[in-house]
């Protein structure tokens, strides 16, 4: 007897599985916004070494 509820158990586990796994997603559900490429990339910041001298933002030269 406990064979045959141990079977069964086995077999509604493996259905209930089985259904959770083909079912379709919810519809009604909000897409993620779409990021924008800018967006998608990370920002880097590149800090000066401890032994430079910080320099302001007038000192900095433009990049080319």
């Amino acid at each position: 007897m406990l064979d045959l509820r141990l079977a069964m158990t086995a077999l509604a586990m493996l259905m209930a599985l089985i259904t959770v796994a083909t079912a379709e997603p919810v519809k009604d559900q909000a897409r993620p916004a779409v990021q924008a490429a800018a967006e998608a990339r990370p920002i880097r910041v590149i800090l000066p070494a401890p032994w430079e001298p910080a320099t302001t933002q007038a000192e900095a030269r433009p990049v080319k």
